[in-house]
């Protein structure tokens, strides 16, 4: 029953926003990392990787609960997937390569690395586009770095569907197999993404006490300040002494680890306080889900934006009042972008849907038409 499950109604308004709030965190902390603001900002680069932690756990979250009533399969899990993520991946990536050699101008793009050759520049693009920028060896995604995450997550959903949908030795090749294409480094941050999965399997999860809930929200917070003064200082040298191969995008995975752990909590305390104000919450679903419906599109599309903006001199210096008016451009052009993006997906699912189902249907009715004469 749906009250049995971690993810209710409620939970999912609030979890709408919590998405749109840390895409939009990710832009800002890029801003600052890109120098377009000059201010006080206290978290640094930190504050943006810890916010696509968060986005692992609820989509582990998000996902395990789009299968756990067992109507799903591994062909309508496919589509479903596709169809969210193409719209958006392929044109962001395409419009970062656009800003930055034809818009940009001189600009480089990430850093100091950015090649001037079109082979180097293909070999640069193509394996993000193939989701397989973890490999040891292989080229980030410097046309787009916030891009390393979705990387991340094709291969946990891959994975995730194998292990879900397949039975027997077919499951057990297939997730080997696709564990070892994956790589070290991707691997070693799924723990963080499937303990989104956990929640909906953990009764406990769904028995925090309201008057309890306030009190573990706020432990959780001082536990994220508390991991910004002990990861850089004692996780990442601990993983480096630890890991032996190279972590790629996975440089802080213990930290991530932790924050993860963090998340997991902060979820399973908003739960019961998002169905004590059930009433209020879900008035506000629509504005929730118009803030999270081009959240996905805010995250890719806003590190080529930032770039366009600092090349033609659109910098905000140490005045947050100008900060907040470019933060506001960028995330209403990401806002217009979803239109052609996002609020595609929809279509292209029906569309593939109409290809790859439609046809089995009809033979279906057709063949019980058939009986029904006979």
């Amino acid at each position: 029953m749906a009250e049995d499950r971690f993810l209710t109604r409620p939970l999912s308004v609030v979890l709408d926003f919590a998405r749109f709030g840390a895409a939009l965190l990710v832009a800002v902390g890029h801003a600052v990392q890109l120098g377009i603001y000059r201010g006080p900002f206290p978290f640094g680069l930190r504050m943006q990787h810890y916010c696509v932690i968060v986005f692992f756990v609820l989509s582990g979250l998000v996902i395990s609960t789009s299968v756990l009533g067992g109507r799903s399969s591994l062909p309508r899990y496919f589509v479903a997937r596709v169809s969210r993520i193409l719209p958006v991946a392929i044109p962001a990536l395409l419009f970062a390569v656009l800003a930055a050699y034809v818009l940009a101008g001189p600009m480089r793009v990430y850093i100091d690395n950015s090649p001037d050759d079109p082979l180097e520049v293909a070999t640069r693009l193509l394996p993000p586009m193939a989701f397989v920028s973890a490999w040891p060896g292989m080229p980030a995604p410097v046309w787009n770095p916030p891009y390393w995450s979705l990387c991340y997550e094709v291969w946990f959903y891959a994975i995730f569907a194998l292990a879900m949908f397949l039975r027997g030795w077919a499951r057990v090749a297939t997730v080997t197999v696709a564990c070892i294409t994956a790589g070290g480094a991707i691997l070693l941050l799924m723990p963080v993404w499937l303990m989104g999965v956990a929640l909906t399997h953990a009764p406990m999860a769904r028995r925090l006490p309201l008057a309890t809930a306030p009190v573990v929200m706020a432990a959780c917070l001082g536990l994220a300040l508390a991991l910004f003064e002990v990861d850089r200082a004692v996780l990442n040298p601990l993983l480096k002494a630890w890991w032996p191969g190279q972590t790629q995008w996975s440089q802080w995975a213990f930290a991530d680890f932790a924050m993860g752990l963090i998340m997991v909590m902060a979820l399973v305390s908003l739960r019961p306080m998002a169905e004590r104000f059930a009433g209020p919450v879900m008035r506000l679903k629509d504005l929730a889900g118009l803030l999270a419906g081009f959240s996905f599109t805010l995250y890719l599309f806003h590190w080529p934006l930032l770039q366009l903006a600092r090349s033609h001199g659109l910098v905000a210096g140490r005045s947050p009042v100008a900060f907040v008016a470019l933060l506001g451009l960028v995330v209403a052009a990401c806002a217009l972008i979803s239109l052609l993006t996002e609020r595609q997906s929809p279509r292209l699912r029906r569309w593939m849907e109409a290809r790859m189902f439609a046809p089995a249907m009809g033979r279906e009715t057709m063949g019980r038409e058939r009986g029904t004469e006979a």
